[in-house]
């Protein structure tokens, strides 16, 4: 059976891809894909991962995929949860981004012994990421948060980089959360691994873009269908030039000490860092 796992990460998507998928449900079950939801997902591979202290598991994972598929007969299972690779306290637990990828990744497709594993994961720029985290984390102080993180030194790539070490025969797909707005069909297709037409196509548009702006791209493409993915990013790109909700675009960073200088010097590493992952040719890089 195909696994395939989405790693979150943390405040990129927000579970919209398994609330999309959950959406599809009824034609992804008709051709053997089975999307469990979190509430099922989450409790089971904790209780999993929690009993291995070590890296002794034992190569039986029956019970717990038939306790995921509930019934269900499946070719390609997907399971979604952005805490898979760390909780919101431990993503920067040191100097390091996630830095338990490598060995949580390792713990995940030792699940499935006998499986194919495919990893998906969605990054994200730190100047916005680390804020993000903060806010959607239980702690009270933003410098108490950052307290040992080396900003400067946070690299996606080392996180690709400890995923591939650990998982070197796992596929691994990455893409830019912020390309999403023209990437979201393209991921969708790439996680459940099949081109068929999906619900919910364009949901992260519906986020970022005005409602007047929604209406007549949805106008627009009722016109002009679209006849490949390449074209329909074109014309969305159009519209979001004129169209683009600012405040979802660029959210404002509100944290003490978060200067623009700062943001614009971190912005500058990210994009270094996502040419090094993008130039790799064991990463499947998901691009407008």
């Amino acid at each position: 059976m195909d696994i395939a796992i989405h790693l979150g990460a943390h405040c990129t998507d927000e579970d919209l891809i398994l609330r999309t998928l959950m959406q599809n449900a009824d034609a992804l079950t008709r051709r053997g894909i089975v999307v469990p939801p979190g509430n099922r997902v989450r409790p089971a591979i904790r209780r999993v991962l929690a009993a291995r202290p070590d890296d002794a598991f034992p190569p039986n994972a029956e019970p717990l995929r038939d306790s995921l598929l509930d019934g269900e007969r499946a070719r390609r299972l997907v399971l979604s949860y952005e805490g898979f690779l760390a909780t919101y306290a431990t993503a920067l637990d040191g100097p390091d981004l996630y830095p338990e990828a490598g060995r949580r990744a390792a713990l995940l497709q030792d699940v499935f012994p006998r499986d194919r594993v495919a990893f998906f994961l969605a990054i994200r720029n730190p100047a916005t990421h680390v804020p993000a985290l903060f806010e959607a984390s239980s702690a009270d102080d933003f410098g108490t948060f950052l307290d040992g993180v080396d900003l400067p030194r946070l690299r996606w790539s080392a996180v690709v980089d400890a995923i591939r070490a650990a998982c070197s025969d796992a596929a691994l797909t990455v893409w830019c959360n912020e390309d999403l707005p023209l990437t979201w069909p393209d991921v969708l297709h790439a996680v459940i691994g099949t081109d068929i037409p999906l619900a919910g196509e364009d949901a992260i548009l519906r986020q970022v873009m005005s409602a007047e702006g929604v209406r007549r791209f949805e106008a627009y493409i009722q016109e002009n269908p679209a006849p490949d993915r390449s074209t329909w990013r074109k014309a969305a790109s159009a519209f979001l030039v004129r169209h683009a909700d600012a405040a979802q675009i660029e959210p404002e960073i509100a944290q003490p000490d978060w200067s623009e200088e700062m943001i614009a010097g971190l912005s500058d590493l990210y994009e270094a860092d996502v040419a090094r992952i993008r130039a790799r040719d064991d990463v499947t890089f998901l691009a407008p």
